[in-house]
This record gives structure tokens, C-alpha cells and sequence, in this order.
């Protein structure tokens, strides 16, 4: 049902004339308004008593004239090009111009009609247009005066009353200009946090909106990052109120430094912020949180207030095609990031959220049990290769090769368990790359090339956190061309080689869908060749007599 008709005209005339920088609407509105002011007042004058010399024919004449242009502008309102304003205002000099001439130059409303064009093209025009209309009044004026006697024309009254509109004008355009950087400063202000002075959620939401539709219309993609801050209650409890105060801030210009110029940020709740990352899918968005994360961080090496971030990353439309799916998605993977260790950045997935579930809720958050972190390895094999045997095997093969080289019982439990989780940090690599058909390009690969770090990261927070070593160099080589350190022989340890070569043998000797699985002694002939290069030749040696 359309509201009521009064309504709908105080909405008319209000919301859409107060646009700034002014619309067609509001143009649109700007002109019926100051043109019917005008038509209605000239139909008083004529009506009220006035001398015999006022040619009443023609000021009625100009006054239908003029409510029909009117007429048309709010018919056609936003359809007006827009030189039809300025169409509208030079039509509305030639009105002023026919009244003053139909009033006679002696009578006291001679300016008047003039005021009204004055006004509307020094309101809703650029200065030099604007100009250029009182130029065009100024002749006008002239020559209706020239016209009414040819022997005597007042040039001292033709000046004071270009003079006066002139300023008029003037003043107009300042208030205008004035006005609205007032309220752009107050709209801004709205959408701004005051103590970072990034977007606040309100100011989020706005740009969120614009950004999904934009999407929708155009089938783009974009991601959102939500992010929280780590421990941030007990910096506030310890330092003060004032230094939490800091802190945010920190964090706010870590933000500002890495995001890029048309990302969005913003502060939506206490210790929460968001970014909106415009046409860019998950790899980018990615790379993005790192990014961030290593700055925040960074920021706080040298305060008492140690503070880190946990990302969750979304992206429309993978992880789903309405705002209110966007944000729960990226909340559970922000949530994921906090249950397995804080300080990381966590990608949404089918399977995180199921096995965070069923998490053990006894610690405190940050830290992870082991069995979470078993479980999840098992989901992420069954992302890659559709079953859990491949981290299964190569923590049986690590165990076997540590037993072969005489390492304590206890750190061959331990090998057995870094073996299982060795690829545990893959759960920050995004879902397609594992399904890509061909070659993964470079981009690609440096994904892959962070899972030995994020994987470290997550076992830290466990009672296991020695291992965290061995996970971040199972991709090192004697020959220094592993990553993500590029690590010499001497510099890699010995539990981090048993997983590498454990991890390739299992590779090569189970099916995949894009590649030949090979025999066993054909896996052999491959250790071989890369021992002392690729592989630790002890544990080369030691692996092919256990299998």
C-alpha cells in the first residue's frame, strides 16, 4: 500500500532536495519549488492592486508559461539531462525578463523576478556556470531596460541591481558550499569509529550492502575478513582502560597500512574489526589476512600489551550469496582460527566447523586438544584424496624409520604424532587448489608453501609443542632448496628429514587422481636418487629397510 499523499509530498520535498552534491531529483526538486514560489506570487501581485501601466495579459501569459515548464520538470524529474537545467534556468530569465518588462521598468518589483533564477543556478550550479547564467541576467536586464525607453536607460539602477544579485549569488553558493561539508563531515562522523577512525559497523553495513549488490549485478566476487583481537580483556585488565585504547589504534593503523586503497575496514565492536576485499577470491584474501596478521603483530613486539590477531575469511559467492550467510561463515571461521591456537588465519570450509564442534571445551580456547587436531588432519585427507590413509601411513612409516634409527621410545611416539599432523596446516590453504586439474602456478604455490609454518603454529598450542619444529621443516632439503626456509643439511632436524621422506614414499605409492601411482621398487629407486640432494641418506637408507 503507497502512503498517504501528504506524506509522499513532504518526502518529495524534503529528502530528495537535500542531496549534496544535488541529484537530478533534486535538482528537479530545487526548480519546481522556487518556480511555482515565483508563478504564484506574480498571480497575487497581478491580483492585488497595482498602477495601470502593468500589462496584465503578458504577466499572465508568463505565469502559465512558466507553471507549465514546472509541470514538465516534476513529470520528468531524474529523466532531465542535465543541460535541461540549464535549459530550465535560461527559460526562467526570459520569464523574469517578460515580467519586468510587463511590470514597467518604474515599479518597485522590477528586480524581483530575477531573484528567483539567481538563486537556483548559484544553488545547484558550479560557480563558473553559475556565473555564466548572471551574465546572461545582466544582459537581459540591460536590454529590457534598454527597451522600455531607448532615449534613458538607468545604468546606475541597472547596476545596483546586478550588483546585489551578484552578491546574492554569491553568498548562496558559500552557505551552499558550507552546508555541505558540514554534513558530509556529520555523515562521515556517523560512519566512523572515534577512537580509530576506521568505518564503524553502521558505516560497514553501508559499504557491505552497496559491495553485495554491486557483486550481484556484475557476478564479481569479493571476501570479507573478520578479525579479532587475541587476549585483548587481559591487556585492558592489566594495563588500563588508556592502553587498550592504544592498542586498538595499533591495530587500526597496522590495518589501514596493509589493506589496499579500495578495501573497506572498519571497527565493529570492541575488539573487532572486519575488511571488505573488492574483487578478490579467497587466495587474495588470504594473502591479504596474513598480511595483517604479521603486521599487528609486528606492531606489539616491543609492548607490554603482546598482542595478535585471529582472521576468519569468507568469499562471496562460494561461501554464500546473502549478508547474513557471509557473516556467519565468517564467524565460524574466525571461531576456527580461536580454537586452534589464535593467531592465524582460517579460510571457511565444509569441514572445519564439524570438527570444532565437537572440540573438548575444558581448556581454555586457545588451547587445542590433540585429538581436534587428529581429527582435522583425518577431514583434510579426505579433502585431497577422498579417505584419512595418508596421514595415517606416514605417521607409521615416521614411526617405523625412527625405530630403525634407535631414537627414544618417547620421541617415536612423538615422530608418530607429527607424521599424522604433518599437513595439519593445510587447512589454510583454499579448497580448490586440491581439486585444480592442471599445474599450480606461482600464486598457487605459495599457498601451499605456507602450511609447514601454519601447521607449526596450530601444534604449538598443544601439549605436544615440540613438534612444531619438525612440521615446519618437513618440506626442507639437504641441498637447501626446500621451504619455507630454504634450511642447509645441517640446519634441518633429523625428525623433520624422517617425515619428508616418510611423506614422499607414502605419496608415491598411493593412488591419486592426477597422477600414476607407483610400485614399490620403483618408490625406492626415487628415494635413491634424491638421498643427499632431497633427502637425509640415513633415513633414505633406514626407510627402505623397514618397508
Amino acid at each position: 500500500m503507497s502512503p498517504p499523499l501528504p506524506r509522499r509530498l513532504r518526502r518529495w520535498l524534503t529528502t530528495d532536495a537535500i542531496e549534496f552534491p544535488p541529484g537530478r531529483a533534486a535538482m528537479a526538486t530545487g526548480g519546481v519549488c522556487l518556480g511555482s514560489a515565483g508563478v504564484v506570487l506574480t498571480l497575487i501581485a497581478v491580483a492585488a492592486p497595482h498602477s495601470g501601466d502593468v500589462d496584465e495579459p503578458l504577466l499572465a501569459a508568463t505565469a502559465g508559461a512558466a507553471a507549465a515548464a514546472v509541470v514538465l520538470l516534476a513529470l520528468l524529474r531524474e529523466r532531465v539531462p542535465p543541460w535541461g537545467f540549464h535549459a530550465f534556468a535560461a527559460g526562467g530569465t526570459l520569464a523574469a525578463s517578460t515580467a519586468t518588462f510587463a511590470w514597467g521598468v518604474e515599479s518597485m518589483y522590477v528586480p524581483l523576478p530575477y531573484l528567483w533564477v539567481t538563486a537556483y543556478v548559484f544553488y545547484f550550479f558550479p560557480l563558473q556556470a553559475a556565473l555564466v547564467h548572471m551574465a546572461s541576467i545582466a544582459v537581459a536586464f540591460a536590454a529590457v531596460l534598454a527597451v522600455e525607453d531607448l532615449a534613458y536607460t538607468p545604468v546606475g539602477g541597472w547596476i545596483a541591481t546586478v550588483g546585489t544579485l551578484l552578491i546574492t549569488g554569491l553568498l548562496i553558493s558559500l552557505v551552499r558550499d558550507q552546508v555541505t561539508l558540514l554534513l558530509q563531515s556529520l555523515t562521515d562522523a556517523a560512519r566512523r569509529d572515534p577512537l580509530t577512525t576506521l568505518l564503524n559497523r553502521r558505516g560497514f553495513e553501508e559499504v557491505f550492502d552497496s559491495e553485495l549488490e554491486r557483486a550481484r549485478r556484475s557476478d564479481a566476487v569479493f571476501s570479507l575478513i573478520v578479525a579479532d583481537l587475541d587476549n585483548f580483556k587481559a591487556v585492558n585488565d592489566a594495563l588500563g582502560h588508556a592502553a587498550g585504547d592504544d592498542a586498538l589504534r595499533r591495530v587500526a593503523d597496522a590495518i589501514r597500512e596493509t589493506k589496499r586503497s579500495f578495501d573497506s575496514a572498519a571497527r565493529v565492536g570492541g575488539e573487532e574489526f572486519a575488511v571488505l576485499a573488492p574483487d578478490t577470491d579467497e587466495h587474495g584474501a588470504y594473502i591479504l589476512a596474513e598480511r595483517m596478521r604479521i603486521e599487528v603483530e609486528a606492531a606489539f613486539v616491543a609492548s607490554p600489551a603482546r598482542l595478535t590477531m585471529s582472521f576468519g575469511i569468507v568469499t562471496f559467492p562460494l561461501h554464500g550469496q546473502t549478508a547474513e550467510r557471509l557473516l556467519q561463515a565468517g564467524d565460524q571461521a574466525l571461531y576456527a582460527a580461536k580454537r586452534l591456537g589464535r593467531n592465524r588465519a582460517v579460510i571457511s570450509s565444509a569441514e572445519v566447523p564439524g570438527i570444532l564442534a565437537r572440540a573438548p571445551r575444558g581448556h581454555d580456547e586457545g588451547h587445542v586438544e590433540l585429538a581436534m587436531l587428529l581429527n582435522l588432519a583425518e577431514a583434510l585427507d579426505v579433502r585431497e584424496s577422498g579417505n584419512t590413509t595418508h596421514c595415517k601411513r606416514v605417521g607409521r612409516l615416521a614411526e617405523l624409520v625412527a625405530r630403525e634409527l634407535g631414537l627414544p621410545p618417547g620421541a617415536v611416539e612423538r615422530l608418530r604424532i607429527a607424521g599424522i599432523l604433518h599437513d595439519v596446516g593445510r587447512v589454510g590453504v583454499p579448497d580448490e587448489l586440491f581439486q585444480k586439474a592442471g599445474p599450480l602456478d606461482e600464486q598457487d604455490w605459495r599457498f601451499v608453501r605456507t602450511h609447514p609454518e601454519v601447521g607449526a603454529r596450530m601444534v604449538e598450542t598443544t601439549d605436544f609443542d615440540d613438534i612444531g619444529a619438525w612440521i615446519h621443516a618437513h618440506h626442507e632439503r639437504p641441498d637447501g632448496r626446500g621451504y619455507p626456509d630454504g634450511l642447509t643439511a645441517e640446519q634441518v632436524p633429523l625428525e623433520a628429514a624422517i617425515i619428508a621422506a616418510a611423506d614422499a614414499y607414502e605419496a608415491m605409492t598411493s593412488p591419486r587422481p592426477y597422477r600414476q601411482t607407483l610400485g614399490v621398487e620403483e618408490a625406492a629407486q626415487e628415494l635413491r636418487k634424491g638421498a643427499g640432494h632431497q633427502f637425509d641418506e640415513r633415513v633414505v637408507d633406514a626407510l627402505l629397510r623397514v618397508v
